[in-house]
């Protein structure tokens, strides 16, 4: 399990590149990676995309690349372009009637004159920088990730527990509340039925009673929620599990369904509380679950 809120940095520096990757991710229902890098480097934007997809599924991820090149830059003179603009120069002299010479620097400075050649996608001495960068970047993050992972898991076992032990005094409870139940509303139909009642009215009421008391059985409730549990301590336990976060988020739905039946059915001064920590835990597991990737 992974949290999605993680930080990582990574340099690489010799006498002849410097490369700083770092790496932040929040919240994010979905995978959101956001690059800064300079132009020059656009071409490895898709294997940075690629890379990260591996490792990350959901989260805001912000991903910034600094990048100096200490080399000699691969520039050259475009001499055709170079002699094109010495022949506008001596038209324009000539049309102007004057012989006045134009600094050097103003001519090298035209567009195209001077061209940079941008092979870096082809520069392996460079690409191989960035991919080293790029992986130490990534793994300082996902420590950090598995960390907090491990800490956010910590809390489901925990919450887990004690949803367990409030169901099973819950279930020592279901018993006793029908039998008080059907005691109840038998006692007050005895009250009401007059010694003149038609024969078989009483027999048939309280058969009335039995199935109104039935309505209110949660054993259904308890098996199902009992199964959810298994399920996300299964979950939990999957320590190769991807997108653990949106597994948990329907689980943790399906509980609080559960829950609420519960509390609708089965709401008595004994069971309250027990009910309340149930619906308690599952809201504080559906609050951590955002952070789970």
């Amino acid at each position: 399990m992974k949290s999605m809120t993680g930080y990582g940095k990574a340099k690489f520096s010799n006498q002849d590149l410097d490369i700083e990757i770092e790496i932040k991710s929040i919240n994010g229902r979905y995978l959101d990676l956001k690059i800064s890098a300079p132009r020059e480097l656009n071409f490895f934007e898709n294997q940075v995309r690629n890379k990260v997809a591996q490792h990350l599924f959901r989260g805001t991820v912000d991903l910034r690349i600094n990048y100096t090149d200490h080399r000699e830059p691969p520039i050259h003179l475009d001499k055709a372009r170079l002699a094109k603009y010495k022949e506008l120069i001596h038209e324009a002299q000539s049309f102007m009637g004057t012989q006045d010479d134009i600094p050097l620097q103003y001519i090298l400075a035209e567009p195209g004159v001077i061209q940079t050649l941008n092979n870096l996608d082809t520069d392996n001495t460079l690409i191989n920088a960035l991919e080293s960068t790029l992986n130490e970047a990534i793994n300082s993050l996902l420590k950090i990730t598995l960390r907090e992972g491990n800490e956010i898991k910590k809390e489901f076992y925990k919450s887990a527990a004690k949803i367990r032990e409030a169901t099973t005094e819950i279930q020592k409870l279901i018993e006793p509340f029908k039998q008080e139940l059907f005691d109840k509303l038998k006692q007050r139909l005895d009250d009401l039925l007059s010694k003149e009642s038609r024969e078989g009215l009483e027999q048939r009421l309280v058969l009335e009673t039995a199935i109104y008391v039935d309505k209110y059985d949660i054993q259904e409730e308890l098996t199902r929620l009992s199964s959810h549990l298994d399920m996300l301590t299964q979950l939990l336990d999957d320590s190769d599990g991807k997108e653990v976060g949106k597994k948990l988020n329907f689980i943790l739905q399906e509980m609080q369904r559960e829950a609420n039946t519960l509390g609708s059915k089965f709401s008595t001064t004994q069971s309250f509380k027990y009910i309340l920590v149930i619906k308690e835990e599952i809201e504080k597991c559906r609050e951590i679950s955002l952070n789970v990737s």
